[in-house]
Protein backbone atom coordinates (compact mmCIF):
# COMPACT_ATOMS: atom_id res chain seq x y z
CA UNK A 1 0.00 0.00 0.00
CA UNK A 2 1.41 3.41 -0.80
CA UNK A 3 1.61 6.16 1.64
CA UNK A 4 1.85 9.69 0.58
CA UNK A 5 1.96 12.55 2.64
CA UNK A 6 0.24 16.10 2.51
CA UNK A 7 3.22 17.68 -0.06
CA UNK A 8 3.12 14.50 -2.40
CA UNK A 9 -0.53 14.85 -2.50
CA UNK A 10 -0.66 18.22 -3.60
CA UNK A 11 1.94 17.42 -6.46
CA UNK A 12 0.09 14.58 -7.25
CA UNK A 13 -2.75 16.55 -8.12
CA UNK A 14 -0.83 18.71 -10.71
CA UNK A 15 -0.74 16.08 -12.80
CA UNK A 16 -4.63 15.38 -13.12
CA UNK A 17 -6.87 16.68 -15.85
CA UNK A 18 -9.72 18.69 -14.01
CA UNK A 19 -12.70 21.34 -14.90
CA UNK A 20 -13.18 21.43 -18.47
CA UNK A 21 -9.95 19.61 -19.20
CA UNK A 22 -12.19 16.76 -18.95
CA UNK A 23 -14.56 17.34 -21.48
CA UNK A 24 -14.51 14.82 -24.23
CA UNK A 25 -14.22 17.10 -26.38
CA UNK A 26 -10.78 18.01 -25.10
CA UNK A 27 -9.94 14.84 -23.00
CA UNK A 28 -7.85 12.55 -24.09
CA UNK A 29 -5.28 14.40 -25.34
CA UNK A 30 -1.66 14.12 -26.70
CA UNK A 31 0.05 17.11 -28.73
CA UNK A 32 3.38 17.45 -29.63
CA UNK A 33 5.98 20.23 -29.05
CA UNK A 34 8.25 20.96 -32.04
CA UNK A 35 11.68 20.17 -32.50
CA UNK A 36 12.18 23.63 -33.69
CA UNK A 37 13.14 24.91 -29.60
CA UNK A 38 15.98 22.88 -29.73
CA UNK A 39 17.40 22.32 -33.42
CA UNK A 40 17.55 24.51 -36.09
CA UNK A 41 17.34 22.08 -39.10
CA UNK A 42 17.02 18.37 -39.31
CA UNK A 43 18.56 15.94 -41.87
CA UNK A 44 15.62 13.73 -43.37
CA UNK A 45 16.11 10.48 -45.16
CA UNK A 46 14.64 9.41 -48.34
CA UNK A 47 13.29 6.13 -46.87
CA UNK A 48 12.07 5.93 -43.12
CA UNK A 49 12.89 2.89 -41.16
CA UNK A 50 10.19 1.67 -38.63
CA UNK A 51 10.47 2.37 -35.37
CA UNK A 52 12.55 0.38 -32.81
CA UNK A 53 12.98 0.80 -28.62
CA UNK A 54 15.82 0.76 -26.38
CA UNK A 55 15.34 1.04 -22.70
CA UNK A 56 18.02 3.44 -21.52
CA UNK A 57 18.80 3.18 -18.21
CA UNK A 58 19.40 6.32 -15.73
CA UNK A 59 22.84 7.02 -13.73
CA UNK A 60 22.04 6.81 -9.97
CA UNK A 61 21.05 10.31 -9.19
CA UNK A 62 23.30 11.68 -6.12
CA UNK A 63 23.32 14.65 -3.83
CA UNK A 64 25.29 17.32 -5.35
CA UNK A 65 26.17 14.99 -7.84
CA UNK A 66 23.28 14.77 -10.50
CA UNK A 67 25.66 16.01 -13.81
CA UNK A 68 25.23 12.91 -15.53
CA UNK A 69 21.81 12.13 -14.98
CA UNK A 70 21.00 15.53 -16.17
CA UNK A 71 23.03 15.21 -19.66
CA UNK A 72 21.35 11.60 -19.68
CA UNK A 73 17.61 12.71 -19.88
CA UNK A 74 18.39 15.87 -21.63
CA UNK A 75 19.98 13.86 -24.78
CA UNK A 76 16.85 11.31 -24.65
CA UNK A 77 15.00 14.18 -24.59
CA UNK A 78 17.04 15.89 -27.80
CA UNK A 79 17.16 12.33 -29.30
CA UNK A 80 13.40 11.64 -29.31
CA UNK A 81 12.56 15.10 -30.64
CA UNK A 82 14.06 14.57 -33.69
CA UNK A 83 12.56 11.57 -34.47
CA UNK A 84 11.88 12.73 -38.33
CA UNK A 85 16.08 12.31 -38.67
CA UNK A 86 15.09 8.36 -37.90
CA UNK A 87 17.95 6.14 -38.17
CA UNK A 88 20.58 9.46 -39.37
CA UNK A 89 20.36 9.93 -35.65
CA UNK A 90 22.82 7.10 -35.33
CA UNK A 91 25.41 8.42 -37.98
CA UNK A 92 25.30 12.48 -37.36
CA UNK A 93 25.78 12.30 -33.81
CA UNK A 94 28.68 15.10 -33.38
CA UNK A 95 26.56 17.16 -35.72
CA UNK A 96 23.12 17.45 -34.49
CA UNK A 97 23.61 16.59 -30.85
CA UNK A 98 25.38 19.03 -27.95
CA UNK A 99 29.07 17.97 -28.28
CA UNK A 100 29.20 17.10 -24.74
CA UNK A 101 27.09 13.90 -25.45
CA UNK A 102 27.16 11.34 -22.02
CA UNK A 103 29.61 8.37 -22.49
CA UNK A 104 27.13 6.04 -21.43
CA UNK A 105 25.38 6.74 -24.26
CA UNK A 106 28.18 6.92 -26.89
CA UNK A 107 27.50 2.71 -27.74
CA UNK A 108 24.56 4.60 -30.09
CA UNK A 109 27.62 5.63 -32.28
CA UNK A 110 28.08 1.74 -33.36
CA UNK A 111 24.41 1.34 -34.63
CA UNK A 112 23.65 1.47 -38.40
CA UNK A 113 20.10 1.74 -39.80
CA UNK A 114 17.82 1.81 -37.30
CA UNK A 115 15.37 4.31 -36.23
CA UNK A 116 15.47 3.94 -31.93
CA UNK A 117 13.62 5.80 -29.79
CA UNK A 118 14.99 5.70 -26.16
CA UNK A 119 13.12 5.27 -23.42
CA UNK A 120 14.63 5.73 -20.01
CA UNK A 121 14.60 3.11 -17.19
CA UNK A 122 14.20 4.25 -13.83
CA UNK A 123 10.82 3.98 -12.45
CA UNK A 124 8.83 0.63 -11.97
CA UNK A 125 6.37 1.39 -14.88
CA UNK A 126 6.87 1.13 -18.26
CA UNK A 127 4.49 4.16 -19.02
CA UNK A 128 7.14 6.29 -20.51
CA UNK A 129 6.80 4.22 -23.43
CA UNK A 130 3.37 3.39 -23.81
CA UNK A 131 1.73 6.58 -22.79
CA UNK A 132 0.87 7.32 -26.60
CA UNK A 133 -1.32 4.19 -25.91
CA UNK A 134 -2.22 5.20 -22.54
CA UNK A 135 -3.71 8.82 -23.92
CA UNK A 136 -6.09 7.13 -26.52
CA UNK A 137 -8.15 5.80 -23.61
CA UNK A 138 -11.23 7.86 -23.03
CA UNK A 139 -12.62 9.28 -19.58
CA UNK A 140 -15.38 6.28 -18.81
CA UNK A 141 -12.05 3.31 -19.40
CA UNK A 142 -9.60 4.82 -17.41
CA UNK A 143 -12.69 5.77 -14.54
CA UNK A 144 -13.55 1.86 -14.67
CA UNK A 145 -9.91 0.47 -14.50
CA UNK A 146 -9.04 2.90 -11.61
CA UNK A 147 -6.35 4.34 -13.73
CA UNK A 148 -5.37 8.48 -13.42
CA UNK A 149 -7.07 10.82 -15.69
CA UNK A 150 -3.81 12.50 -15.98
CA UNK A 151 -3.83 15.52 -18.28
CA UNK A 152 -2.89 15.86 -21.48
CA UNK A 153 0.44 13.94 -22.81
CA UNK A 154 3.64 15.18 -24.99
CA UNK A 155 5.01 13.09 -27.41
CA UNK A 156 7.76 12.03 -27.75
CA UNK A 157 8.46 13.07 -23.91
CA UNK A 158 10.28 16.06 -23.51
CA UNK A 159 11.39 15.81 -19.38
CA UNK A 160 11.26 12.90 -17.12
CA UNK A 161 8.16 13.43 -14.55
CA UNK A 162 9.42 12.28 -11.11
CA UNK A 163 5.56 12.97 -10.00
CA UNK A 164 4.54 10.60 -11.97
CA UNK A 165 5.69 8.07 -9.30
CA UNK A 166 3.39 9.03 -7.28
CA UNK A 167 0.40 7.89 -9.66
CA UNK A 168 2.02 4.45 -9.91
CA UNK A 169 1.04 0.99 -8.23
CA UNK A 170 2.51 -2.62 -8.83
CA UNK A 171 -0.60 -3.48 -10.48
CA UNK A 172 -0.04 -0.22 -12.70
CA UNK A 173 1.13 -1.79 -16.20
CA UNK A 174 -0.96 -4.86 -16.03
CA UNK A 175 -4.42 -2.27 -15.23
CA UNK A 176 -3.26 -0.04 -18.14
CA UNK A 177 -3.27 -3.54 -20.27
CA UNK A 178 -6.61 -4.43 -19.34
CA UNK A 179 -7.95 -0.93 -19.94
CA UNK A 180 -5.92 -0.77 -23.44
CA UNK A 181 -7.94 -4.06 -24.66
CA UNK A 182 -11.20 -3.49 -23.37
CA UNK A 183 -11.03 -0.41 -25.38
CA UNK A 184 -9.79 -1.65 -28.87
CA UNK A 185 -11.38 -4.82 -28.71
CA UNK A 186 -14.78 -3.41 -30.63
CA UNK A 187 -12.05 -2.14 -33.39
CA UNK A 188 -11.18 -5.72 -33.84
CA UNK A 189 -13.93 -8.16 -33.01
CA UNK A 190 -17.05 -6.81 -33.46
CA UNK A 191 -19.46 -9.60 -32.85
CA UNK A 192 -18.99 -9.66 -28.62
CA UNK A 193 -17.41 -8.75 -25.91
CA UNK A 194 -13.61 -9.29 -24.76
CA UNK A 195 -15.56 -10.50 -21.42
CA UNK A 196 -17.15 -13.52 -23.53
CA UNK A 197 -13.44 -15.17 -24.02
CA UNK A 198 -10.99 -16.91 -21.77
CA UNK A 199 -7.92 -14.60 -20.49
CA UNK A 200 -6.05 -16.97 -22.54
CA UNK A 201 -7.68 -16.85 -25.90
CA UNK A 202 -4.85 -15.65 -28.17
CA UNK A 203 -7.00 -12.56 -29.01
CA UNK A 204 -7.32 -11.39 -25.76
CA UNK A 205 -3.16 -11.46 -25.10
CA UNK A 206 -2.58 -9.34 -28.56
CA UNK A 207 -4.95 -7.11 -27.03
CA UNK A 208 -3.27 -6.87 -24.24
CA UNK A 209 0.29 -7.12 -25.39
CA UNK A 210 1.19 -3.57 -25.40
CA UNK A 211 4.49 -4.18 -27.23
CA UNK A 212 2.85 -5.17 -30.16
CA UNK A 213 0.84 -2.31 -30.22
CA UNK A 214 4.11 0.30 -29.90
CA UNK A 215 5.37 0.36 -33.10
CA UNK A 216 1.97 1.28 -34.71
CA UNK A 217 1.37 4.07 -32.35
CA UNK A 218 4.79 5.54 -32.85
CA UNK A 219 4.39 5.16 -36.37
CA UNK A 220 0.87 6.59 -36.55
CA UNK A 221 2.22 9.63 -34.35
CA UNK A 222 4.70 10.45 -37.02
CA UNK A 223 2.56 9.94 -40.05
CA UNK A 224 0.24 12.71 -38.63
CA UNK A 225 2.71 14.89 -37.11
CA UNK A 226 4.11 14.48 -40.93
CA UNK A 227 1.17 16.52 -42.35
CA UNK A 228 1.94 19.30 -40.16
CA UNK A 229 3.36 23.00 -41.89
CA UNK A 230 7.04 23.48 -40.75
CA UNK A 231 7.74 26.89 -38.71
CA UNK A 232 8.87 30.02 -40.62
CA UNK A 233 12.52 31.12 -41.41
CA UNK A 234 14.26 33.59 -38.79
CA UNK A 235 16.24 35.35 -41.41
CA UNK A 236 17.53 35.29 -44.79
CA UNK A 237 20.65 34.27 -42.71
CA UNK A 238 18.95 31.07 -41.62
CA UNK A 239 17.97 30.23 -45.10
CA UNK A 240 21.48 31.13 -46.63
CA UNK A 241 22.24 28.48 -43.52
CA UNK A 242 20.41 25.76 -45.30
CA UNK A 243 21.43 25.97 -48.57
CA UNK A 244 24.95 25.39 -47.15
CA UNK A 245 23.74 22.23 -45.35
CA UNK A 246 22.04 20.88 -48.13
CA UNK A 247 24.90 21.31 -50.70
CA UNK A 248 26.87 19.11 -48.16
CA UNK A 249 24.45 16.22 -47.84
CA UNK A 250 23.73 13.38 -50.17
CA UNK A 251 20.83 13.63 -52.37
CA UNK A 252 18.98 11.28 -50.68
CA UNK A 253 19.04 13.25 -47.36
CA UNK A 254 17.38 17.06 -46.76
CA UNK A 255 18.24 19.41 -44.49
CA UNK A 256 14.66 20.83 -43.59
CA UNK A 257 13.19 23.12 -40.67
CA UNK A 258 11.50 21.30 -38.29
CA UNK A 259 7.74 20.91 -37.85
CA UNK A 260 5.34 22.85 -35.80
CA UNK A 261 3.92 21.78 -33.04
CA UNK A 262 0.25 20.84 -32.05
CA UNK A 263 -1.78 18.33 -30.91
CA UNK A 264 -1.84 14.84 -32.57
CA UNK A 265 -5.12 14.31 -31.51
CA UNK A 266 -7.90 15.68 -29.22
CA UNK A 267 -11.08 14.23 -27.50
CA UNK A 268 -12.61 11.42 -27.58
CA UNK A 269 -13.97 11.35 -31.33
CA UNK A 270 -10.26 12.00 -32.55
CA UNK A 271 -9.08 9.26 -30.25
CA UNK A 272 -11.17 6.82 -31.78
CA UNK A 273 -10.47 7.65 -35.68
CA UNK A 274 -6.79 7.51 -33.98
CA UNK A 275 -7.68 4.10 -32.31
CA UNK A 276 -9.35 2.95 -36.04
CA UNK A 277 -5.59 4.42 -37.88
CA UNK A 278 -3.93 2.59 -35.16
CA UNK A 279 -5.44 -1.08 -35.86
CA UNK A 280 -5.01 -0.64 -39.45
CA UNK A 281 -0.84 0.45 -39.58
CA UNK A 282 -1.24 -2.78 -37.90
CA UNK A 283 -2.75 -4.71 -40.19
CA UNK A 284 -0.31 -3.33 -42.71
CA UNK A 285 2.86 -3.60 -40.95
CA UNK A 286 2.16 -6.45 -38.40
CA UNK A 287 -0.26 -8.43 -40.61
CA UNK A 288 -2.81 -7.86 -37.49
CA UNK A 289 -6.07 -8.95 -39.97
CA UNK A 290 -4.62 -12.52 -40.69
CA UNK A 291 -3.45 -13.11 -37.09
CA UNK A 292 -7.48 -12.41 -36.06
CA UNK A 293 -8.12 -14.51 -38.92
CA UNK A 294 -6.22 -17.60 -38.11
CA UNK A 295 -7.24 -17.11 -34.74
CA UNK A 296 -10.52 -16.81 -35.15
CA UNK A 297 -10.73 -20.00 -37.67
CA UNK A 298 -8.84 -22.25 -34.90
CA UNK A 299 -10.69 -21.36 -31.82
CA UNK A 300 -11.05 -24.20 -29.33
CA UNK A 301 -13.47 -24.52 -26.55
CA UNK A 302 -11.53 -23.58 -23.79
CA UNK A 303 -11.19 -19.85 -25.87
CA UNK A 304 -14.59 -19.00 -24.48
CA UNK A 305 -15.38 -18.05 -20.97
CA UNK A 306 -18.23 -19.17 -18.87
CA UNK A 307 -20.63 -16.29 -20.00
CA UNK A 308 -23.21 -16.59 -23.02
CA UNK A 309 -22.60 -14.83 -26.19
CA UNK A 310 -23.65 -16.01 -29.74
CA UNK A 311 -20.23 -16.41 -30.89
CA UNK A 312 -19.56 -19.05 -28.23
CA UNK A 313 -23.40 -20.62 -29.31
CA UNK A 314 -22.21 -20.26 -33.02
CA UNK A 315 -19.27 -22.03 -32.23
CA UNK A 316 -20.71 -24.96 -30.55
CA UNK A 317 -23.32 -25.42 -32.86
CA UNK A 318 -20.81 -25.87 -35.54
CA UNK A 319 -18.16 -28.02 -33.35
CA UNK A 320 -21.41 -30.84 -32.83
CA UNK A 321 -22.44 -30.15 -36.39
CA UNK A 322 -19.04 -31.41 -37.76
CA UNK A 323 -18.95 -34.58 -35.32
CA UNK A 324 -22.47 -35.47 -36.47
CA UNK A 325 -21.47 -35.89 -39.42
CA UNK A 326 -18.43 -38.27 -38.03
CA UNK A 327 -18.41 -41.73 -39.86
CA UNK A 328 -17.79 -44.41 -37.31
CA UNK A 329 -16.78 -47.63 -38.39
CA UNK A 330 -16.59 -50.62 -36.04
CA UNK A 331 -14.99 -54.31 -36.57
CA UNK A 332 -16.45 -56.66 -34.75
CA UNK A 333 -13.07 -59.89 -33.26
CA UNK A 334 -14.70 -62.52 -31.98
CA UNK A 335 -12.94 -64.33 -29.01
CA UNK A 336 -11.45 -61.24 -27.87
CA UNK A 337 -11.46 -59.06 -25.05
CA UNK A 338 -12.02 -55.34 -25.57
CA UNK A 339 -9.25 -52.50 -25.71
CA UNK A 340 -10.28 -49.15 -25.12
CA UNK A 341 -8.85 -46.07 -26.25
CA UNK A 342 -7.77 -43.55 -23.64
CA UNK A 343 -10.74 -41.40 -25.69
CA UNK A 344 -13.27 -44.09 -24.51
CA UNK A 345 -16.33 -42.43 -22.33
CA UNK A 346 -16.90 -44.21 -19.04
CA UNK A 347 -19.38 -43.57 -17.40
CA UNK A 348 -20.24 -45.51 -14.55
CA UNK A 349 -20.44 -49.13 -15.58
CA UNK A 350 -21.23 -47.92 -19.03
CA UNK A 351 -18.26 -47.98 -21.97
CA UNK A 352 -19.90 -46.13 -24.64
CA UNK A 353 -17.46 -47.74 -27.83
CA UNK A 354 -18.73 -51.35 -26.22
CA UNK A 355 -22.76 -49.78 -26.08
CA UNK A 356 -22.38 -48.48 -29.84
CA UNK A 357 -21.23 -51.85 -30.99
CA UNK A 358 -24.64 -53.25 -30.18
CA UNK A 359 -26.24 -50.42 -32.53
CA UNK A 360 -27.25 -50.24 -36.09
CA UNK A 361 -26.12 -47.35 -38.24
CA UNK A 362 -29.18 -45.37 -37.47
CA UNK A 363 -29.52 -46.22 -34.05
CA UNK A 364 -25.69 -44.68 -33.30
CA UNK A 365 -26.76 -41.53 -34.80
CA UNK A 366 -29.83 -41.32 -32.29
CA UNK A 367 -27.47 -41.96 -29.26
CA UNK A 368 -24.84 -39.13 -30.73
CA UNK A 369 -27.27 -36.72 -30.89
CA UNK A 370 -28.95 -37.54 -27.47
CA UNK A 371 -25.15 -36.93 -26.09
CA UNK A 372 -24.81 -33.72 -27.72
CA UNK A 373 -28.18 -32.33 -26.03
CA UNK A 374 -31.08 -32.69 -28.44
CA UNK A 375 -33.30 -34.98 -26.36
CA UNK A 376 -36.93 -34.23 -28.43
CA UNK A 377 -38.26 -36.32 -31.21
CA UNK A 378 -38.88 -33.22 -33.54
CA UNK A 379 -34.90 -32.02 -32.40
CA UNK A 380 -33.74 -35.17 -33.35
CA UNK A 381 -35.56 -35.64 -36.52
CA UNK A 382 -34.51 -32.14 -37.67
CA UNK A 383 -30.82 -32.88 -37.37
CA UNK A 384 -30.94 -36.34 -38.64
CA UNK A 385 -33.60 -35.14 -41.93
CA UNK A 386 -36.43 -36.88 -41.35
CA UNK A 387 -40.04 -36.02 -42.42
CA UNK A 388 -41.65 -36.92 -38.72
CA UNK A 389 -40.21 -38.23 -35.67
CA UNK A 390 -41.66 -41.94 -36.07
CA UNK A 391 -38.33 -43.35 -37.03
CA UNK A 392 -36.81 -41.98 -33.95
CA UNK A 393 -39.48 -43.42 -31.66
CA UNK A 394 -39.13 -46.52 -32.92
CA UNK A 395 -35.30 -46.53 -32.82
CA UNK A 396 -35.14 -45.15 -29.20
CA UNK A 397 -37.12 -48.19 -28.41
CA UNK A 398 -35.12 -50.60 -30.09
CA UNK A 399 -32.16 -48.83 -28.26
CA UNK A 400 -33.68 -49.10 -24.54
CA UNK A 401 -34.25 -52.83 -25.32
CA UNK A 402 -30.71 -53.29 -26.34
CA UNK A 403 -29.48 -50.94 -23.16
CA UNK A 404 -31.56 -52.99 -20.51
CA UNK A 405 -30.05 -56.16 -22.00
CA UNK A 406 -26.98 -54.89 -21.94
CA UNK A 407 -26.89 -53.18 -18.12
CA UNK A 408 -28.99 -55.59 -16.67
CA UNK A 409 -28.31 -58.73 -18.24
CA UNK A 410 -30.39 -61.76 -16.60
Amino acid sequence: MNHITDVEAEIKEIDLAKGEDLLPEYFPELRNLSAAFIFDFVPKPANILPPEFVYVPLPNRRRGRNDLWIRTAVTITEWNSCWEAGHLRTEFIPQIFHKDFPHNLKWLCKIKNANLYLIPKGRKSAFDAYQPLYYLLPLHILKKFGLPLLRRGTWPNWSYNNTLDLHITSDFDDRVAEAFAFHIWPYLNYGSRIQFFSKDEPMVLLTHNLNFWLPCIYKLAEDRLRNFPRVSFDSKEQKLKQLKLQVKLPPDIRADLPLCGGSIWQGEKEASEATAELVKIADENGQLRAIIDTIKSNRVKDDFSNIWSYEKEDFERKLYHKRAKVRVSFIQLNDTKPVHAPTSELHENLLWEDFFALLDRKERKIVVCLKNGFTRYSEISKKLGYANHSPVSKALKSIREKAIKYLCPS
